[in-house]
């Protein structure tokens, strides 16, 4: 746990316990994502936080995990025919 000394008046410094808060990291918030059955594409992949999800993939392929991917298309608001993406899932 990490400590903080505050200077407490007539006493010296104080140590402190400060709470130590672990978020979830990023590419396991991914990895959580690539393990559901719909898998993840870059769209939805930022409302995780990751704006680069191609080198998310590239990062967890080279430490051994094994991901399927397709292409696929999605609409946006400017086209009409949409925008091809990759979908990434974690392989079975």
């Amino acid at each position: 746990m990490n400590t903080v000394k505050k200077y407490a008046p007539g006493r010296g410094a104080v140590e402190k316990a400060k709470p130590t808060i672990d978020p979830i990291s990023k590419i396991d918030r991914v990895l959580q994502a690539l393990h559901e059955p719909d898998g993840l594409n870059r769209f939805e992949a930022e409302r995780l936080g990751d704006h680069t999800l191609n080198s998310t993939i590239a990062s967890l392929r080279a430490r051994g995990v094994r991901i399927d991917s397709c292409w696929e298309v999605v609409p946006t608001r400017y086209t009409e025919r949409g925008v091809r993406v990759m979908r990434y899932w974690a392989a079975a």
